[in-house]
């Protein structure tokens, strides 16, 4: 009788011991009864991660505005004769304004001080014409070589046999990359080559 009175004393401490001994273990008994293919999952993926390239930094290009008028390059003028040859930054007008670097008429222009007559070519008049027609053919040429002058560099090469005329004008031709200015000229029908001797410009 005193057994069996005692069984139920005898269960109770089983149980407590099996809780004991149930919470030392739970961490080991969670990670058996957890199934594995989770954690091959994530194996799997920093696999996957650590093999791919790693994509460069974008560059971007800075931007630059566009220039300002007043910093745009201006083209010089380069004189070259016998007495040697120089750079400047010049913009021809018409004489009257001013009274160097300037336009005289279609065929003659004052540069540095000199008076130039363009010994290749000879343009319509404009203060002496004979008529109306050779008047406004003068205006254009003087226009145009106003505009040819400003366009960039020139040479100024000597006239053989003859360097000055009898107003005290240098002749020489003005060329640039090679070329006649006053070429350029007569191909505008504002001037016509220099044979020595000239024709008129009226009907």
């Amino acid at each position: 009788m005193a057994r069996s009175r005692m069984w139920p004393w005898y269960l109770l401490g089983l149980a407590i011991i099996g809780v004991i001994v149930a919470r030392e273990n739970l961490p080991d008994l969670a990670s058996r009864l957890m199934p594995a293919e989770p954690t091959r999952k994530i194996e799997a993926t920093r696999k996957v991660e650590a093999k791919a390239p790693s994509r460069p930094a974008e560059t971007r290009t800075p931007h630059v505005p566009p220039p300002t008028p007043d910093q745009r390059p201006t083209l010089p003028h380069a004189a070259a004769s016998e007495t040697g040859s120089g750079t400047n930054d010049i913009t021809f007008f018409y004489c009257g304004i001013k009274q160097d670097n300037c336009i005289v008429d279609g065929g003659n222009f004052i540069y540095r001080g000199v008076r130039i007559r363009m010994a290749d070519i000879y343009v319509p008049a404009t203060k002496e014409a004979k008529c109306d027609r050779e008047r406004l053919l003068g205006g254009d040429a003087k226009e145009a070589l106003r505009i040819l002058l400003n366009a960039g560099q020139f040479e100024l090469a000597e006239w053989r046999p003859i360097g000055e005329d009898q107003f005290g004008r240098k002749l020489r031709v003005v060329r640039r990359d090679g070329k006649s200015i006053g070429d350029a000229l007569v191909a505008r029908g504002l001037a016509r080559p220099w044979t020595g001797q000239r024709e008129s410009w009226c009907p």
